[in-house]
C-alpha cells in the first residue's frame, strides 16, 4: 500500500499543484469582482458561491450564473479563467489515467493485491513458483488433498488464465520474476506468514529453481525446499546447501526403467501408487531380455546408458556428436531417424529401442521407422512438450518418459504423503516377496483404479475413539481400524496400511492383529471412501470400541457411564 502512495502521489503531484492553484486564484478573484442583485444594488460574491461557480465551469456543466446573473465584468472575467481551469482539470485527469493504465502502476497494484491474499490465508499452503503443465498439475494435486497455494509466475498470460479457471481463480497468483527475494518474501517467505509449509521451484530454468531454492534457505532454512533440476552440477549443488527434494526426472525415470528390468513387480506396485488417483491400472511391464538401441546419449540418454550398464543389458548407441560416439566403440553415428543408421545399429535383431533425443519429432520418426522396420521391438520414448501427449498416446510406445508428469508426481508424492518415498524406498530394497504381498493385497481392494493414499496422524480429534477405548479397556488393532464402524456386519474397509509409524520405528505392511497407539501415524492407500469412514470411526468417541469390543457402546457419557456400571 505504501509503493502505491508513493508512486500516486509522485505522478499526480505537479497536476494536482496546478489544478490547485489555478482554482483557488479563480476563486480568490472572482470574489472581489463587484457585482449586483436583480434590483441593481451592489453585492460580491461569497467564497461558497465563487467555489460552486468555477467548480461547474471549469468541468463544463455550466448550470447558470449564481447566486445573480452577472455583470459585464464578471462574464468577462468568467471567459478569461475558463480556459486554464478546463486545461488545468483535463491535465489532471489524463495523468489519472495514464497512472492507471502505466503498467508500473498496474504491478505494483497486482503486487499489493497478491500480498493482502496471502495475508488472509488461513490454511496450509506452498509457493508454486511456475505454473506451466507442471505447475498446474501440483497445484490440482495440491487443492484436492486440503492444501492451498500461492503461485510466482513469469508471464503474466498464464497468470491472467488463472482468474478464468474455476479450480484456480481463488488463489493468489502474481507475475513477475520467480527469483526476486521481495516476492517471495511476500509470498509468504516473511516470519509474519506463518501458513506457508514450503517452497515448490518448478521453472523450466533450473538456475532460476537454484536461486530460489538458495533464497528460501537463507530467509527461512526450516522451510522445506522441493525443486526441479536437470543438470547433475545442478542437483549437486542444490544438495549441497540442504535442499529436501531435488527432482530430477530423466534420473528418476532411468531408476524405474531399471527397476521394470530387474524386478517388473515392483516396478508395478511402484507406478500404482503413484498414478493418478482412479486412473486406470497399468498391466504388468516385462521389458525383453536381449539387444537394444539407444537414440541419444545426452542428459536422458546418458542416465539410460548407466542402468542399461548395470542390468548388464546390451546396447548399440546412435547419436549425432562423434565425440559421444568415439567414446562408446561400435556406436553408430547419426540421428536414428534414418532407415540405415537405425540398420547399421543392428534393429532388426534387436529387442527394443530408446528413443532418447531432445527433439519430439525426431523421437516420434525414430518409433515409427523403427517400429516399420522391426514390428515387435520394445519401445521406450523421450517426451520434451507436454502438448505432444495425444502423439506420444497413439505412437505405440510401450514406456514414455513425460518430464513434467514425473516431477509432478514425484513433488506431489512428497509434499502431501511424505511417508510413501520411504515405502518406495523400503519396496525397492525388499525382495520379490515382499513386492508381490503388496502387490495380491492392493489388488484385492483397488478394483482396477490407482488408489489415493493418505496420511493418518492418531492425534488430537483424530485420537477421540482411541482414547475412549484405552478408558474402557478395550485394545484396538489395525484390523478394527480397517473395518467399517457404521455397519453391524464385518464389512473390510477398501485400503492396506502399508505403513506405521512410531516415534522413530517404522513398521511396513502392518497386520491385522497389530495394536494401535496414540501418536501413530500411518500411510494407507486404498479408495476415497475407505478414507471417509476411517476418519468417522476416529473420530466418534464409540465407533472403534463397539468394533474392538463386539459390543454397540451408546453415544452419550452419561450413557456409557451407566452401560458400565450395569456390566461391573
Amino acid at each position: 500500500m505504501n509503493d502505491i502512495v508513493w508512486l500516486t502521489m509522485r505522478r499526480l503531484r505537479t497536476p494536482l499543484i496546478l489544478l490547485i492553484l489555478v482554482y483557488s486564484l479563480s476563486v480568490f478573484v472572482m470574489v472581489e469582482i463587484p457585482g449586483a442583485d436583480a434590483s441593481g444594488n451592489p453585492v460580491t460574491v461569497s467564497y461558497l458561491d465563487a467555489m460552486y461557480f468555477i467548480a461547474i465551469m471549469a468541468t463544463t456543466i455550466g448550470f447558470g450564473e449564481v447566486p445573480y446573473a452577472f455583470t459585464d465584468i464578471q462574464r468577462l472575467y468568467a471567459v478569461i479563467i475558463l480556459f486554464p481551469n478546463v486545461i488545468a482539470w483535463l491535465y489532471s485527469i489524463g495523468t489519472i489515467i495514464s497512472l492507471l493504465v502505466d503498467p508500473q502502476f498496474r504491478a505494483v497494484l497486482a503486487r499489493s493485491r497478491f500480498s493482502r491474499r496471502v495475508k488472509r490465508m488461513r490454511t496450509n499452503y506452498y509457493i508454486v513458483c511456475g505454473f506451466g503443465h507442471t505447475g498446474k498439475t501440483i497445484v490440482k494435486g495440491l487443492l484436492k488433498r486440503g492444501i492451498s497455494a500461492a503461485v510466482l509466475e513469469r508471464e503474466a498470460d498464464i497468470v491472467h488464465s488463472m482468474a478464468l479457471d474455476d479450480k484456480f481463480s481463488q488463489l493468489p497468483a502474481l507475475s513477475g520474476d520467480v527469483t526476486d527475494r521481495r516476492l517471495l518474501d511476500i509470498a509468504g517467505l516473511g516470519e509474519e506468514i506463518r501458513h506457508c509449509i514450503g517452497v515448490i521451484a518448478i521453472t523450466n530454468d533450473e538456475n532460476a529453481n537454484l536461486t530460489i531454492a538458495i533464497t528460501t534457505k537463507l530467509l527461512r532454512p526450516k522451510l522445506p525446499v522441493l525443486a526441479r533440476a536437470e543438470t547433475r552440477r545442478v542437483v549437486a549443488n542444490m544438495a549441497s546447501f540442504g535442499t529436501e527434494v531435488t527432482v530430477d526426472p530423466y534420473t528418476i525415470f532411468a531408476q524405474r526403467f531399471f527397476l521394470a528390468l530387474s524386478s517388473p513387480t515392483k516396478y508395478l506396485v511402484q507406478d500404482w501408487l503413484i498414478s493418478v488417483p482412479g486412473s486406470r491400472l497399468r498391466t504388468e511391464l516385462n521389458p525383453p531380455d536381449g539387444h537394444w538401441i539407444l537414440a541419444g546419449v545426452g542428459r536422458f540418454g546418458s542416465r539410460m546408458a548407466v542402468k542399461l550398464d548395470e542390468a548388464e543389458v546390451p546396447y548399440t548407441v546412435i547419436d549425432v556428436h562423434p565425440e559421444r560416439v568415439n567414446e562408446r566403440p561400435g556406436s553408430v553415428l547419426g540421428r536414428g531417424t534414418e532407415a540405415s543408421t537405425l540398420e547399421e545399429a543392428g534393429v532388426r535383431e534387436a529387442v527394443g529401442i530408446v528413443a532418447g533425443t531432445g527433439d519430439d519429432v525426431d523421437n516420434l520418426s525414430i518409433i515409427m521407422t523403427a517400429r516399420e522396420l522391426n514390428p515387435h521391438l520394445f519401445v521406450v520414448a523421450r517426451q520434451e512438450n507436454s502438448q505432444n501427449d495425444d502423439l506420444f498416446d497413439v505412437s505405440g510406445a510401450d514406456l514414455v518418459a513425460r518430464r513434467s508428469l514425473i516431477v509432478a508426481r514425484r513433488i506431489l508424492a512428497v509434499a502431501t504423503t511424505p511417508l510413501l518415498p520411504v515405502f518406495i524406498d523400503h519396496l525397492i530394497h525388499q525382495g520379490e516377496d515382499f513386492a508381490n504381498s503388496v502387490k495380491h493385497r492392493l489388488a484385492g481392494v483397488l478394483d482396477g483404479r490407482a488408489p489415493s493414499l493418505w496420511t493418518m496422524h492418531l492425534t488430537g480429534i483424530w485420537a477421540e475413539s482411541l482414547r475412549a477405548a484405552k478408558s474402557e479397556g478395550v485394545q484396538v488393532r489395525m484390523e478394527h481400524l480397517t473395518r467399517n464402524a457404521r455397519t453391524p456386519e464385518n464389512v473390510s474397509l477398501a485400503c492396506v496400511c502399508l505403513l506405521l509409524e512410531r516415534g522413530s520405528s517404522r513398521l511396513f505392511l502392518p497386520g491385522p492383529d497389530y495394536p494401535l497407539q496414540e501418536g501413530d501415524t500411518l500411510l494407507f492407500a486404498g479408495r476415497g471412501a475407505a478414507r471417509d469412514e476411517m476418519l468417522f470411526a476416529l473420530r466418534e468417541p464409540t465407533a472403534l470400541v463397539s468394533v474392538a469390543s463386539g459390543r454397540p457402546q451408546p453415544r452419550g457419557a452419561i450413557m456409557r457411564r451407566l452401560a458400565r456400571k450395569r456390566a461391573s
